[in-house]
C-alpha cells in the first residue's frame, strides 16, 4: 500500500468510527466538551513543548511536535488546516522523491546498457546463460 492510499484510508478505520461516536456524544453535553477541549490543548501542548526539547536533545523531536498538532487539529481548525496542508506537502515532497528515484534508475541503466559491447541482450548479472 502507498502512502498516498493510506492517508484517506485513515477515515474509515474502525478508531475514527469510535471517536465520531464519543464526539457525538460531548456535543450533547456542552461541559464535557469544554473539558475535553481544554485536555486535548494540555496534551497537545505538552507534546509540543516536549518536542521541541527533543529538537536539542536526543528524541523524537519532529515526531512529538507533529503529534502535538495532530491532537490540536482535531479540535482547532487552525491546527487541522496545517495538518492538511502538512499532509499536502509530504505527499507532494514523496512523489518528487519518487520521480527522482526512478529517473536515476533509468539513467543509471541507460549508462550500463551504453557501456556494454553485447547490445543485443542485456542481462543486469553479466552473466549469460544459454541452455541448449
Amino acid at each position: 500500500m502507498s502512502v498516498h492510499d493510506e492517508l484517506p484510508e485513515a477515515h474509515r478505520s474502525r478508531l475514527h468510527r469510535g471517536m465520531s461516536k464519543i464526539r457525538g456524544f460531548m456535543a450533547r453535553h456542552y461541559l464535557l466538551l469544554q473539558v475535553y477541549r481544554v485536555l486535548v490543548f494540555v496534551v497537545g501542548l505538552v507534546c509540543v513543548v516536549a518536542g521541541i526539547i527533543m529538537l536539542v536533545t536526543p528524541g523524537p523531536g519532529w515526531l512529538a511536535i507533529f503529534l502535538g498538532f495532530g491532537l490540536w487539529g482535531t479540535e482547532f481548525s487552525a491546527a487541522h488546516r496545517l495538518n492538511v496542508w502538512g499532509r499536502r506537502q509530504f505527499v507532494k515532497a514523496w512523489h518528487r522523491i519518487e520521480h527522482h528515484r526512478h529517473e536515476r534508475h533509468r539513467r543509471q541503466t541507460r549508462a550500463r546498457w551504453q557501456g556494454r559491447t553485447n547490445k543485443e541482450h542485456f542481462c543486469p548479472s553479466g552473466v549469460h546463460y544459454h541452455g541448449g
